[in-house]
């Protein structure tokens, strides 16, 4: 039974209590201390910016793979058996339109902007558009500083690497990402907007923030096709123990990315 006493009976929507969920993590706005912080903070330290950005490179690495890495399970166990319900097979196909994106920018949002070939692999893109500039400006000292991740950064990683042999730990890993995932990109636009290196401020020319802006745009489907009542993730849960095993994984999922975010937001507001 889950600590949070949210487990999900028979009968009950399982949709709904992962939102609940979400919500009692602390992971939505305006509960959110670094969304709120990212707007009203005034000017950002280069070197702030630089480690949320070095961290965020390793997240969002670790996701995508970690996450094609949970479907290959998946599909594996439905080779062989019973053949699937047309509801999983419906989950299966929104889970690799919406990770596919972070690997091939199918989305026209991403599509119009993305740099080709593996440049634009969502963690290369972010590490040649975001990460680029503020390391060239810092110098390698700087980076060496930023590479040391937090414990809640490095606790998340290691909790995506484990939902990588589970089954269900792909569709978890979706749907609570694309939950709080255009809260993330907004806050991002408002941090790296606000850097200033030497006397310029890089991330206002034209298209420097293309990787954030397509975020913004392209999350807002993203995040309805992972909480679709039909084809959506829960939909992978489709017995009573796989919901339960669902709720569990996000349960801890959800944990872990709090404190992930509480970090970027000690990094944010330091000194300030």
């Amino acid at each position: 039974m889950s600590q949070s006493g949210l487990m999900p009976e028979v009968g009950t929507d399982l949709e709904e209590r992962v939102t609940q969920l979400i919500a009692a993590a602390g992971l939505a706005r305006p509960d959110n201390r670094f969304f709120a912080d990212a707007q009203s903070v005034q000017d950002v330290d280069p070197r702030a910016a630089l480690r949320i950005a070095v961290a965020w490179q390793a997240m969002t690495r670790a996701f995508m793979f970690t996450t094609i890495a949970s479907l290959g399970t998946l599909s594996a166990r439905l080779a062989t058996g019973d053949e699937p319900d047309r509801e999983v097979l419906g989950a299966i196909q929104t889970a690799y339109s919406v990770i596919g994106d972070d690997m091939a920018n199918v989305a026209p949002d991403f599509s119009a902007v993305a740099p080709a070939g593996a440049a634009g692999v969502h963690y290369v893109w972010w590490a040649d558009t975001i990460v680029a500039p503020l390391a060239e400006h810092l110098g390698d000292e700087a980076v060496l500083a930023a590479a040391e991740l937090g414990d809640g950064v490095t606790a998340l990683i290691a909790g995506m690497q484990q939902l990588a042999s589970a089954p269900l730990g792909g569709a978890v890993q979706l749907r609570v990402v694309e939950a709080i995932a255009l809260d993330i990109a907004v806050a991002f636009r408002r941090i790296y907007s606000k850097v200033t290196l030497g006397e310029t401020q890089p991330y206002r020319a034209p298209g420097a923030l293309a990787w954030v802006d397509s975020h913004v745009k392209a999350e807002i489907s993203h995040s309805k096709s992972v909480s679709d009542d039909e084809t959506g993730m829960t939909a992978m849960a489709a017995t009573k123990e796989e919901q339960e095993e669902f709720f569990l994984l996000a349960e801890e999922y959800t944990a872990n990315w709090a404190r992930a975010l509480d970090e970027f937001d000690q990094a944010l507001t330091a000194g300030h």
